[in-house]
């Protein structure tokens, strides 16, 4: 009879444990991923910078011509009407939201500004359609590059994408992240995405 009540006092134990663990790894899911940023994300002087403007309306009609230069010594790039807007130390969504800026309303009653770099590259492989490199467009979330990337195959493990920039890692859950933006972390050139194959039983 003690023997019985030991075993069963045992599984009780084990049980609860089993619970505890279940507990802990929810408080984690719950997390925010996030992750160091990435040196790169800048610019810097010497590197290439393309601006192009359109109007809402998807014309170019009296609008400035695309502009390419590179960042000068003094952190600048010259763009017509404005002249000379610091570069250097900001991302492409900074620039483009100054560039906007500064042209709208004094020159235009509204406009479209697209910044980009030199061509750079995020890496999504495992369960996409399109594994591989892909162009870095200068704004990019976990949610937009798994769709860049074809979207989900039928066995991909959405909840356990891994997302990896040098020696730091985290998992995220895509199905959470299209829900809540909070969840949609940003994606870096040079980033690694990993979606795993969910297990079949």
């Amino acid at each position: 009879m003690i023997e019985q009540i030991r075993k069963t006092a045992g599984l009780w134990m084990a049980a609860l444990g089993i619970i505890s663990i279940s507990l802990l790894s929810g408080c984690q899911t719950g997390k925010i991923p996030d992750l160091p940023p990435v040196s790169g994300s800048t610019f810097h002087v010497g590197d290439m910078v393309t601006v192009s403007c359109t109007l809402p309306t998807g014309g170019t009609d009296g609008v400035i011509p695309d502009h390419s230069e590179s960042v000068h010594e003094d952190g600048t790039i010259t763009l017509q009407y404005i002249g000379p807007v610091k570069a250097e130390g900001k991302t492409t969504g900074q620039l483009q939201k100054e560039i906007h800026d500064l042209y709208v309303p004094k020159y235009f009653t509204d406009l479209n500004v697209t910044v980009r770099g030199a061509a750079t590259y995020f890496y999504v492989d495992g369960e996409v359609v399109n594994r591989g490199a892909k162009e870095y467009p200068g704004d990019m979330s976990i949610v937009r590059a798994i769709s860049v990337a074809g979207g989900f195959t039928d066995f991909a493990k959405k909840t356990k994408v891994r997302l990896t920039r040098g020696t730091h890692s985290v998992t995220i859950d895509v199905v959470k992240a299209i829900k809540d933006p909070r969840y949609d972390v940003a994606v870096y050139p040079g980033d690694k995405i990993n979606v795993p194959r969910r297990i079949l039983w």
